[in-house]
């Protein structure tokens, strides 16, 4: 019962700090993100996509290569180095 509280006003506080939007290294670096968390798509969004993808547009598409992750790092490679014996 006496490690509850504390635990519990630990936690609150954590999500607290968590929620506030900022960081604890936020110094004016306006460096953009690393990844993206989120898209947001509208009506809109999805209609300018159906305009833009024509149907010779779709015939003449390229795929894009999918991307490789190093299993022990789980961190993305860059394909042209696999292909590098070192």
């Amino acid at each position: 019962m006496g490690l509850r509280f504390p635990l519990l006003a630990a936690c609150a506080s954590f999500a607290c700090i968590g929620a506030s939007g900022g960081s604890a290294s936020d110094d004016g670096d306006k460096k953009p993100p690393a990844e993206i968390d989120s898209v947001v798509s509208t009506p809109e969004t999805g209609e300018r996509a159906k305009d833009y993808w024509t149907p010779e547009r779709m015939r003449t598409a390229k795929p894009m290569p999918g991307p490789v992750l190093d299993p022990k790092t789980m961190k993305p490679v860059d394909p042209q180095d696999e292909d590098d014996p070192e």
